[in-house]
């Protein structure tokens, strides 16, 4: 029997998201855009990443995985491109606030953003529900990452920007259930470096999930690019208001920073689910089981274990694939070693 069809243990493990992006795929892309490659070819090439990176987290033995994203140009111009409103041409800007030298191009909003037509998730979706023998999740950029990571001309305020993305993801959303799923996560790393606007992003992320029948998910961090830190927010500043949300799951990065933030679910009680991040996604170092099983030890002195997941902190784009790989490898033995422990082999 696959894993699909059993239970999941105790401690379920899962990914953020992104997986490792080999460079030979950015090569057939840019072999694509030359003519040199046709559409059908490209294409190829994604589903053999997408089939690569199934088979790693499996084989890691990742309780629910993803595609890795790996068909994305970036976790927010996959989005923004495909969304009216969006003058793609960017203008470099500083990525958070640690390093103002940390910049992209983003893209500059020159009118109302409406959706063109699907933005393709639920295909991809398909693909991934296809291949996988364990159980899967589909990861959406959420709307306040989307206005944040582009300039805005056309908006007298960021908020009515954000409300309207909202309104587009929540068809795309409800189409991902439709084909299916019945995991999502939203990505809003950037909820901390903007802890003043959190009572009115906690009233976007409900209408963006209003009617989505799925397990919800709502993944924060601080930043995540090239292996970097971008925000010096602090996640006390979103609490409580962050347990107002309509999400099953709260995400969030926990080894990078030794566990700073935990107690804030004993200070605030809460019937939702953890997602405890216990692999440091911004350093090469593969750690041990042991210190894998150490930080889930630590996790449970906060957060009670059936209402406990564990994972990396944020997504391994930047990670190099055999760094990667052996991290989930490490994720997934030292959460074994606690299991056991507990009793919930």
């Amino acid at each position: 029997m696959t894993q699909k069809n059993n239970q999941l243990p105790l401690l379920p493990t899962t990914v953020i998201g992104s997986y490792s992006f080999p460079s030979w795929l950015e090569a057939v892309r840019e072999m694509g855009k030359q003519g040199r490659l046709s559409p059908g070819q490209v294409e190829e090439a994604h589903d053999n990443a997408v089939k690569s990176c199934i088979t790693d987290q499996e084989l890691a033995g990742v309780d629910i995985i993803t595609d890795g994203e790996l068909r994305r140009e970036t976790m927010v111009n996959f989005f923004s491109m495909r969304i009216h409103g969006f003058d793609m041409a960017g203008k470099m800007k500083p990525i958070g606030n640690l390093d103002p030298t940390i910049q992209m191009p983003d893209p500059v909003v020159v009118d109302k953003v409406k959706r063109k037509g699907s933005l393709g998730m639920d295909r991809h979706f398909v693909f991934l529900k296809e291949h996988a023998r364990h159980r899967t999740k589909v990861c959406v950029t959420g709307p306040q990452m989307l206005a944040k990571r582009a300039t805005n001309e056309f908006y007298k305020t960021d908020k009515e920007l954000i409300f309207d993305l909202t309104e587009i993801l929540n068809v795309e959303l409800k189409n991902l259930v439709a084909a299916g799923c019945d995991f999502l996560q939203i990505d809003e790393p950037i909820w901390v470096g903007y802890p003043e606007d959190m009572p009115w992003l906690v009233e976007s992320f409900n209408r963006l999930v209003s009617g989505v029948s799925a397990k919800i998910a709502l993944h924060v961090c601080y930043g995540n690019y090239q292996l970097k830190k971008l925000f010096k927010g602090q996640y006390d500043e979103l609490f409580p208001a962050i347990l107002e949300t309509h999400a099953d799951q709260i995400s969030m990065e926990f080894a990078v920073s030794d566990g700073a933030g935990l107690d804030l679910f004993r200070k605030y009680n809460t019937d939702k689910e953890v997602v405890v991040g216990v692999i440091d996604v911004k350093s090469e170092e593969i750690e041990t089981p042991q210190t894998v099983a150490k930080r889930i030890r630590s996790a449970l002195e906060y957060i009670p274990a059936e209402k406990m997941y564990v994972s990396p902190d944020c997504g391994m784009k930047f990670m190099p694939r055999d760094r990667a790989f052996g991290k989930l490898m490490s994720l997934v033995e030292g959460t074994r070693i606690v299991r056991e422990e507990l009793g919930g082999a």
